[in-house]
């Protein structure tokens, strides 16, 4: 059989150009180092590729994390290390002050000295560090505490509160604490929508939790009689961590007066929500008395959408994919429009794409999973009166079973109706069931009695009046601190009995400064946990670095010394494949001009 010239010259070029590309390719991988430079070229490999890469950039962001942490917490040991210092400076000191032989002159001058090392130990914890405040919780604008006052009236302000006004360090503003991602699994812990502490590494620490905060045997009173008729006064009121300027008139009698300070003070600190005797809700710091109603519900346990009244606000509960949740939402124009409204709270009762919500009232949850819902619970249903409010009147003991207990869901939370002899008895057991609770956090109102004794009923916090700034008309306030129990207070309030002489007060706080150093002791220590913690998982990361290298390599590296053996085959055949050419090929007039 004939083979054509074109045949062999044809094939002779493809299988030339083959064994170029291949000679190609393998010198490709050997200067490179990579086993393939387009997806295209190894599909598999390339996409657990980028996997490794992905695990290694979060690694990497891990470590640059733990890198910052690791900065943070050695400069804030150090703050602490030298308010420690200056703390066993301070104690020598008061010593010192507290011998009888010393003259006033001299414990002036201790004083003076000891109010500079107050400062010190506010400029020590406002440190600043990688654009955090490091102490003071989540507050990152502003420095956390300051010194505020003048003389022997100088107190220590955490986040602009007075540390003296609680003795607990988390009812203070912005007293929680920020967080890195350090590769252990950050989560949110969905009860309080905040950073899972155990998930994470806290880079901002709450101060006062260091430093102590609250007072023992504390006492303030205002001076009624120097409070006039008719005129207008403003103070200023600190308690549980708040503070709030309010404004109150004089009235004709001490009762009247006191009244228009309890209502102002109520007005400013009272967090939670109150029902009135027409059974309507109210947060105090809204204008607008808000009503909630049950919800309508078919016979088959379906949200009845057609019977939702436009602004009025319903409550339900809800049981789905084995949680129960009580939301409420408000009626709109239109069943869409309620729908959304309630939709928004499910969203943050159950989370997002975790239920369907259908316009025919139906609440389905995983696996299409019917949703029982209620408007009342494992309680009786409670009635609406004529304003839309809770009936009040039906649920006196005299018209309804004393031992029976009523709920209605609001805001998200139940809130248990206890009945009452009267109207009124039912009102106050139903605020007071709802100020103790806890559903809407703590607040205790300060309450001014009726011979001007002011009363904070919190173990371990005080009550701090004074005129503000500027205020035309004055009140007279008498007022007790007692003993802080935050260290930078201790000491301001010990260069107060310096100057004025009494050196057996001297003696006592020098005591109480000795004893509250055990704040920052534990602070310090909790510090160089975290730290061994810091440096735990650094070693960690950098093994799981070593792994997913060592992965990467397998995957995406050249076997050199198989690499370079193949591309010596190859060359041959290749160098081979130069020589045929001079059989296949046909001659030129190039190869006569010799």
């Amino acid at each position: 059989m004939r083979i054509a010239g074109d045949t062999i010259r044809r094939n002779y070029l493809s299988r030339y150009e083959t064994n170029y590309t291949d000679k190609y390719n393998s010198e490709k991988k050997i200067y490179s180092g990579r086993q393939f430079d387009r997806a295209s070229e190894n599909p598999i490999n390339a996409a657990r590729a980028l996997r490794l890469r992905k695990s290694m950039a979060e690694v990497e962001t891990n470590q640059g994390n733990l890198k910052t942490a690791d900065s943070i917490y050695t400069n804030a040991e150090s703050a602490l290390m030298t308010v420690s210092g200056v703390i066993q400076t301070v104690y020598e000191k008061l010593v010192e002050g507290a011998h009888g032989t010393r003259n006033q002159d001299d414990l002036n001058i201790i004083a003076m000295s000891i109010d500079n090392y107050a400062e010190e130990m506010v400029q020590s914890l406002n440190i600043d560090i990688a654009d955090r405040k490091v102490f003071g919780g989540l507050n990152n604008d502003t420095v956390a505490f300051k010194i505020e006052g003048d003389g022997d009236y100088k107190q220590v302000t955490y986040n602009g509160v007075p540390v003296n006004s609680s003795g607990n360090p988390d009812d203070f503003p912005y007293s929680g604490e920020s967080y890195l991602d350090i590769g252990i699994g950050m989560a949110t812990d969905t009860n309080i929508d905040r950073i899972d502490g155990q998930t994470a590494l806290p880079i901002t620490f709450n101060g006062v939790k260091c430093t102590g905060c609250g007072v023992q045997k504390q006492a303030v009173s205002i001076d009624l009689n120097s409070i006039e008729d008719g005129k207008e006064y403003t103070i200023n009121v600190s308690a549980g961590g708040r503070s709030c300027e309010i404004t109150f008139q004089g009235g004709s009698d001490d009762e009247t007066t006191v009244a228009n300070i309890n209502n102002a003070i109520k007005d400013n600190f009272m967090t939670g929500p109150e029902m009135n005797e027409n059974g309507q809700f109210k947060y105090i710091d809204n204008p607008e008395w808000y009503t909630y109603k049950n919800t309508p519900m078919n016979t088959d346990g379906t949200i009845d959408f057609g019977s939702v009244e436009k602004d009025t606000y319903y409550s339900l509960e809800v049981v789905m994919n084995g949680v129960t949740r009580h939301v409420d939402f408000k009626g709109g124009d239109t069943v869409n429009q309620s729908m959304d409204s309630l939709k928004t709270s499910l969203d943050r009762a159950f989370g997002e794409g975790k239920y369907d919500l259908y316009a025919s009232g139906r609440i389905e949850g995983a696996n299409k999973k019917f949703a029982e819902v209620s408007s009342y619970g494992d309680y009786g249903e409670v009635g609406a009166n004529a304003d839309g409010g809770v009936d009040v009147a039906s649920l006196t003991t005299g018209s309804t079973d004393p031992d029976k207990t009523y709920a209605i869901n609001l805001n998200g939370k139940q809130v248990i109706i206890k009945p009452g002899d009267t109207v009124a008895d039912t009102v106050t057991q139903t605020n007071k069931s709802i100020s103790t609770s806890g559903l809407f956090g703590d607040y205790n109102i300060p309450v001014v009695l009726p011979t001007g004794t002011v009363n904070y009923p919190v173990e371990g916090a005080s009550v701090s009046i004074s005129n503000a700034s500027g205020a035309e008309n004055q009140v007279d306030v008498y007022q007790n601190r007692g003993y802080a129990n935050n260290l930078i207070q201790l000491v301001l309030d010990s260069a107060k009995y310096l100057r004025a002489g009494d050196q057996d007060m001297v003696a006592r706080y020098a005591d109480l400064i000795y004893a509250a150093q055990s704040n920052i002791s534990m602070a310090i220590a909790d510090l160089g946990t975290n730290s061994k913690f810091i440096e735990f998982n650094t070693d960690r990361l950098e093994e799981v670095m070593i792994n997913l290298k060592s992965k990467q390599n397998d995957i995406e590296s050249t076997d050199l010394p198989s690499e370079i053996t193949r591309w010596k085959v190859l060359e041959s055949v290749y160098n081979a494949s130069l020589q045929m050419g001079s059989s296949v090929l046909s001659q030129t007039i190039f190869n006569y001009i010799n």
